[in-house]
């Protein structure tokens, strides 16, 4: 069909590629003959998760209920599997794109390949061909720039994944910078820089070649690698190496994480491997990534306090540490939170699965720490008002107190409630 029932048009698109500025001619090509694309890095990571819930890979070319599985990853949001289906909701984004498509029609031309395969354009087409399925007209023809290997410009499948790197995360990194699967690309990109994860200065150095392409700015693209970097030693450490689908909405963590072992490394390498086991424990008990900021701020101002917590959350891990247990499960992306508001919600509403892990005392250890050190910077007196305030809390569920200290943290509970009563007695003299 594309080579039979293409249409030249009198246009041309400006497209960069072999290193040069480069005029394509644009085709008029039936929808019908288009192909989406399941390889497509930019739903890679979604795509993997529910290939791995449906027991089998994606195929939209020989499957009319593929199709509409791939159709829905890249439309909607809280997609999961429903018998051999994925299904969702429709996102703000597709509702976005196709209001403007009706209104405005094709802005830019698709790539795609001879064989019909898009390249660039994957989502417009899922939306040209969900609204086909509605019976809306009009979506018959689109245009599109047909990259053949075999003519005179040679495009093969580097110079192509090259287009399309470029391409990609200029368009999105302004956006989604978020988005996993804009960091995978980027990663692949350094990749092929030949970076050094271990060397710091190599970082900073692809950071720069890639700035251009991550948003204009070296430190904004090195945050990014430096995330990748942290994701993938986290992978490595859960036995999971490659297995990025499964560390789906939490990348803002890492962003983190990844600020604050550079940080660590340069100016207090012999905390290096107490701080990283520290904040793998928090992504393992799903605190936010406002608690990894605060943990770095409780090293720097109080020391006693983050080395107890280091103590604690290692007693914590040390059955689960011995046990060997290692693996993440699959996340849950049930939920519709629009991940480009409510990056916060997200991350709690989706922690990470791991086997065996004791994730509500490490993330109780976590918070109580936080708790403290936060309180530590409050005014006596409002720290008073804040003591005052739980005791009425212990006080008035006298009976829930009761059963504590007869449980199995009673003991734990008496020696905190032997501190209270020494600080007591201790300050009675003061006034």
């Amino acid at each position: 069909m594309i080579e039979t029932r293409s249409e030249p048009t009198d246009r041309t698109v400006r497209l960069w590629c072999k290193d040069q500025w480069r005029d394509f001619p644009v085709e008029r090509v039936p929808v019908d003959a288009l192909l989406l694309n399941a390889d497509n890095r930019r739903f890679a990571a979604e795509r993997t998760l529910m290939e791995s819930k449906l027991g089998h890979t994606l195929d939209p070319e020989n499957s009319e209920e593929d199709e509409v599985s791939v159709i829905s990853i890249l439309l909607d949001t809280g997609c999961d599997v429903d018998g051999n289906l994925v299904k969702g909701v429709p996102s703000r984004d597709y509702e976005l794109l196709k209001s403007d498509w009706m209104r405005r029609k094709q802005a830019t031309p698709f790539w795609i390949r001879p064989d019909g395969t898009v390249r660039n354009g994957n989502r417009r087409l899922a939306m040209l061909k969900r609204l086909r399925l509605d019976g809306i007209t009009g979506t018959e023809w689109v245009e599109a720039v047909i990259l053949n290997p075999n003519r005179p410009d040679n495009i093969d499948e580097h110079d192509l994944f090259e287009m399309e790197q470029r391409e990609q995360l200029t368009e999105d990194f302004k956006v989604r910078y978020t988005d996993m699967n804009l960091l995978l690309t980027l990663r692949q990109a350094a990749i092929d820089s030949s970076i050094d994860w271990f060397d710091p200065e190599s970082i900073v150095s692809v950071a720069g070649e890639l700035q251009e392409v991550a948003g204009g700015s070296q430190s904004y693209a090195t945050i990014q690698l430096r995330a990748i970097k942290y994701m993938d030693a986290y992978l490595a450490d859960a036995d999971a190496t490659g297995q990025y689908h499964k560390l789906l909405r939490q990348v803002e963590r890492f962003r983190d994480i990844g600020k604050i072992m550079s940080w660590v490394e340069e100016d207090y390498p012999d905390d290096l491997t107490d701080m990283l086991q520290l904040m793998f424990a928090a992504v393992r008990a799903g605190n936010p990534h406002g608690d990894i900021r605060i943990i770095r701020k409780m090293f720097l101002e109080e020391r006693d306090r983050y080395e107890r917590l280091v103590n604690q959350v290692v007693q914590d891990e040390q059955e689960w540490e011995q046990s060997g247990a290692r693996g993440i499960g699959d996340p849950d992306l049930s939920s519709d939170l629009d991940e480009e508001e409510y990056e916060d919600e997200i991350e709690q509403a989706t922690p990470i699965q791991t086997p065996g892990y004791p994730q509500e005392q490490v993330k109780r250890r976590i918070k109580n720490a936080i708790d403290g050190y936060e309180a530590s910077q409050l005014e006596v007196v409002d720290t008073l008002e804040q003591i005052i305030s739980r005791v009425r809390i212990l006080s008035n569920a006298s009976e829930r107190l009761s059963e504590t200290l007869r449980g199995p943290r009673g003991d734990e509970a008496k020696s905190m409630l032997s501190e209270i009563f020494d600080w007591a007695d201790d300050t009675k003299g003061m006034y």
